[in-house]
């Protein structure tokens, strides 16, 4: 790889802790049907086309790699981090060997223009310093038709602002976190303009559930209780959160955001 920016090293850093969060995560039944859930909305918004060429952008750890290669016939991870990869490594059976584990900054993406049927982007975004110029790389590898499916915090309620502020100040927060935003859903529209994107469909996820079950070392409530226990207020809250999220005004007020986009001279040419 070329050398690296200051940024970037930092964000390797402190990737090799969050790699190792993610592990710990994956250990609270909670936390792993939370995702399991939220992942499963994702992959809704994919097109259903076998023989489409995908790539997990930002793929960590590889929580949707196997999704893909079953999905795909073709499903591509690239991420910065070598200790994000190295955590994909015994998963990588249940995808029949269909997966290609790529290292490489996302901001400079080494692959080929129009290379990708399908780009899949979950809670990346918010890392990484220039997220426009993130997305002008997706608009470039992305082929005239293809589709992006990407999810981003959302910050469009006041109050999930001032919790964000509030959580940004703890200890354990700022260990592993160097850049890590939320958007309104004006933010994420001017960034996908000014990259060559457009927005074709959007899903808002996660309300009370988010914040007890995303991630347990920043909001450590549900994993101090039996596990049993946990996993069924878990159960419960997701059952609210999906009803909330069909809520008039509400809705729009979820934590998170799912976005389905395509480059702007296609979706103008559709219309």
């Amino acid at each position: 790889m070329p050398e690296l920016s200051e940024h970037k090293q930092q964000q390797i850093a402190m990737h090799k802790e969050v790699a190792e969060m993610y592990r710990r995560r994956a250990g609270y039944a909670f936390a792993q049907d939370f995702q399991e859930e939220r992942n499963a909305l994702l992959m809704a918004l994919l097109p259903q086309e076998r023989e489409a060429r995908s790539l997990d952008l930002g793929c960590g750890t590889g929580i949707t790699l196997n999704d893909l290669a079953r999905r795909f016939r073709v499903a591509c991870g690239i991420d910065l981090s070598h200790e994000m990869l190295t955590g994909f490594v015994g998963r990588s059976a249940d995808a029949n060997g269909k997966v290609l584990l790529l290292r490489g900054d996302m901001g400079k993406l080494p692959l080929q223009s129009n290379a990708f049927d399908v780009i899949l982007c979950r809670s990346a975004l918010h890392h990484m310093d220039d997220e426009v110029a993130v997305l002008t790389e997706v608009c470039r590898i992305l082929k005239p038709n293809g589709r992006l499916v990407l999810g981003e915090p959302a910050n469009d309620f006041p109050l999930f602002r001032l919790a964000r502020w509030i959580a940004k100040r703890g200890k354990s927060y700022g260990k592993i976190h160097t850049i890590d935003r939320a958007y309104t859903r004006g933010q994420l529209r001017a960034m996908f303009a000014r990259a060559g994107l457009a927005v074709e469909r959007e899903t808002r996820f996660g309300f009370i559930a988010y914040a007890l079950c995303d991630n347990p070392d920043l909001v450590p409530i549900l994993k101090k209780l039996p596990a049993g226990l946990a996993r069924g207020i878990g159960a419960v809250l997701r059952a609210i959160d999906r009803v909330l999220a069909h809520v008039p005004l509400l809705k729009n007020w979820s934590w998170y955001t799912m976005l389905d986009v395509r480059r702007a001279d296609a979706a103008t040419a559709r219309r």
